[in-house]
């Protein structure tokens, strides 16, 4: 197979640096959002329209699998779209920012050209400030690299999302249940390691939980234990397989459930009845 090879120049921007960013990845997330997918849901798509694994799919838009030109010629083609399409088409990927309107910064999409040399006042320019992009008048740039606004799309406020801790080693299963998450509304976020979830957990308003009850070959007890002190309201669901094997005893999670106040779920998971599951504890937390 061959694999693409194009001046980086050439490529539609993001909002991450071009050198780290592989120029196959520039397109084909350039493609995604332009088909109306959005970030969070791209990886998802992406395992189910040509059946790769969540961490497969999620490997390639990260760059850290490579793409080759037969691959990019069949995802090009799901949307209609020829492979010189896919590498010529003239809409840039858009970033996320605000616009300001006098004391309001209203959300919206940004598309971005060139560095802008010597703007009128009154012409619309982006700077990136640390909390992100920012459209405005050059008069308000300041002393900042302002850049030139080729499109921008004001965007609704979008209503708050629930963030919700995945914990499983299982890296495909996490994958899997973060994408369905994020399809029914919630903000998921995957950890493989119970010591990342701990650590996230000191700085993340953390709103639910799924927890695999075995992460390698320890209980998730004693985290469970912690995450209940920090959060007594919180919806925490315990995923296990290992009951009808023998691994995992049913009386130490009928204790657990009983003194932690769990939502108890057998692998393998019924997606929709861990969604209603959540669902239904927030509503009476």
């Amino acid at each position: 197979m061959s694999e693409l090879s194009l001046d980086a120049d050439a490529a539609p921007d993001t909002d991450e640096p071009s050198a780290t960013v592989p120029l196959a990845v520039r397109y084909v997330r350039a493609l995604l959002e332009r088909h109306g997918l959005p970030k969070y849901r791209q990886s998802a798509w992406l395992a189910d329209a040509t059946g790769l694994s969540y961490s497969q799919a999620h490997r390639r838009l990260n760059g850290a699998s490579p793409w080759s030109l037969e691959d990019l010629e069949r995802v090009a083609a799901m949307f209609g779209e020829s492979l010189a399409d896919l590498v010529s088409a003239p809409q840039r990927s858009s970033v996320a920012g605000v616009m300001k309107l006098g004391p309001a910064n209203l959300p919206c999409q940004l598309w971005l050209g060139s560095t802008a040399e010597n703007p009128r006042p009154n012409d619309l320019v982006a700077i990136r400030t640390a909390t992100g992009w920012t459209a405005l008048t050059a008069s308000e740039a300041a002393e900042h690299v302002a850049y030139r606004v080729e499109r921008l799309e004001a965007t609704p406020s979008a209503p708050s999302r629930r963030v919700i801790a995945v914990l499983d080693d299982d890296q495909d299963l996490a994958g899997s249940i973060c994408s369905h998450l994020g399809d029914s509304g919630y903000d998921p976020r995957a950890f493989y390691r119970t010591a990342d979830l701990e650590a996230a957990a000191q700085t993340t308003s953390f709103e639910g939980f799924v927890i695999d009850w075995l992460v390698g070959e320890s209980s998730a007890l004693d985290l469970i234990a912690t995450l209940r002190a920090q959060h007594p309201s919180a919806p925490i669901v315990v995923l296990t397989a290992q009951v009808l094997t023998g691994m995992v005893q049913e009386s130490e999670i009928a204790d657990a459930v009983a003194a932690y106040n769990l939502v108890f779920a057998e692998k393998p998971v019924r997606m929709a009845i861990l969604s209603a599951s959540l669902a239904r504890a927030f509503a009476t937390s």
